[in-house]
């Protein structure tokens, strides 16, 4: 299911999980097992405490059908408490260490605030799971802790509500720049130029791979596109996905330190112009490689529905040579980067390649149905589609996925591509 990018309601539950609860690792819109449900606005963990928090804001049951009967409501709800604490389970937490909770930092709809009090009761009873209910005066009760931690302790420089909060009290260095307004926010996760229709994707990840702002020389890494030519090789591809299989054959350049006897699982690199032209082809026959994921995923199988492909941006240290180091800082520290980090970054040639890599995803999907998580780690940028029909029954959207760390050179980047962009 597609999900919103965070919300101030997320940072505040965020801040209060970190400075109240003493959660060392705070993961936003994280996903369940079943990507059918609803996402879990914020999970926190207490490593020392060996606790995990997961909250959910009640917001988001609003979207359940208007038709949905109450008692149908009440089982589904109970039924998603229940997973969280089975995924908590699997990540070896004891039962009593994992807390659910539910935020109403504004009141839902009518027909879910009468269901919660059920909820919470048939989980008590029957599961032995406790969730507490936090509504909005608890809230507002809960904040000014959060600002008094904060005055004291460290904070994550990524949470805009902290940021927000120090910004003002002048506790900020000064090149971090002024609190963030909601077109900042927004520049975190929305490329700043849409592209024309689900034809013009595959030309926009050539002139995309292609850019200064991108590491191209190297070419680019796409397991999926590794796993779909095996995939095929082994289902013995025919009629209209002979083309498209054989196109996967051709292309890419094979690592040459891996196994001889195993070409056939050897990842690839692939040029930009070979990323263009597959994905060109797999648009053409997406609706007929649907319906056999679809099949396999009946039959207990995969059901990939996205291709993804790997790219990084350029070390700080060789793109300070073309932009100003002073811009580069501004934007980093801007959006919450660790100085000491960027420091080291601008100073090595080699340094930790974590911060650079990104990942292209190009989703299908049928509209309405359903649609792959979000990253549960870093951030994801969507390049807004104006025709976004690739089929009769298939749409298509199109992510850009990266960590968290130098979100301002990010955002920098993107701008700069977006701006000689020729579609």
């Amino acid at each position: 299911m597609a999900r919103v990018m965070p919300t101030m309601e997320m940072f505040v539950a965020g801040a209060y999980l970190q400075l109240v609860e003493g959660c060392t690792s705070i993961t936003y819109n994280a996903e369940l097992p079943d990507h059918k449900e609803y996402w879990i606005e914020v999970v926190g963990r207490n490593e020392a405490q060996q606790c995990i928090y997961y909250i959910d804001l009640a917001d988001k049951f609003d979207w359940y059908p208007t038709e949905m009967r109450s008692d149908t409501l009440i089982r589904k709800l109970v039924r998603r408490y229940v997973q969280i604490l089975e995924e908590g389970c699997a990540l070896e937490y004891e039962p009593d260490r994992i807390r659910c909770q539910i935020w109403l930092p504004r009141p839902p709809a009518r027909r879910v605030a009468e269901a919660l009090p059920a909820v919470v009761e048939r989980l008590r009873k029957t599961h032995a799971i406790q969730l507490d209910v936090i509504d909005a005066k608890e809230i507002s009760r809960r904040i000014p802790l959060v600002v008094e931690r904060a005055q004291k302790l460290s904070f994550d420089y990524d949470n805009l509500f902290l940021r927000a909060i120090l910004l003002a009290q002048g506790r900020l260095d000064y090149q971090v720049g002024a609190p963030m307004n909601q077109e900042q926010i927004e520049a975190m996760y929305r490329f700043p130029k849409p592209i024309p229709s689900a034809d013009t994707v595959p030309a926009f990840l050539y002139e995309f791979l292609t850019s200064v702002e991108i590491v191209h020389w190297l070419d680019f890494y796409s397991p999926t596109f590794d796993d779909l030519r095996i995939n095929l090789t082994e289902s013995g591809a025919r009629g209209s996905l002979a083309e498209l299989h054989q196109a996967l054959l051709d292309r890419g350049e094979a690592e040459e330190a891996m196994d001889a006897e195993n070409q056939e699982y050897q990842p690839r690199r692939y040029s930009a112009r070979d990323v263009a032209e597959l994905i060109r082809l797999v648009f053409r026959y997406a609706d007929d490689l649907f319906a056999e994921a679809a099949e396999a995923a009946s039959a207990g199988g995969a059901h990939p529905q996205q291709i993804e492909i790997d790219f990084m941006l350029p070390f700080l240290s060789i793109i300070q040579d073309r932009i100003d180091p002073g811009t580069l800082e501004r934007e980093i520290l801007r959006y919450g980067g660790d100085r000491d980090q960027m420091l080291s970054h601008f100073a090595s040639d080699h340094p930790d390649k974590h911060p650079y890599r990104g990942i292209l995803r190009i989703e299908m999907f049928e509209p309405g149905g359903e649609r792959l998580p979000a990253y549960p780690g870093g951030k994801s940028m969507e390049v807004a589609i104006e025709e976004p029909v690739l089929s009769d029954r298939l749409h298509v959207a199109l992510t850009i996925n990266y960590v968290a760390d130098f979100t301002g050179y990010f955002v920098l980047m993107m701008n700069r591509l977006a701006a000689n962009l020729s579609l």
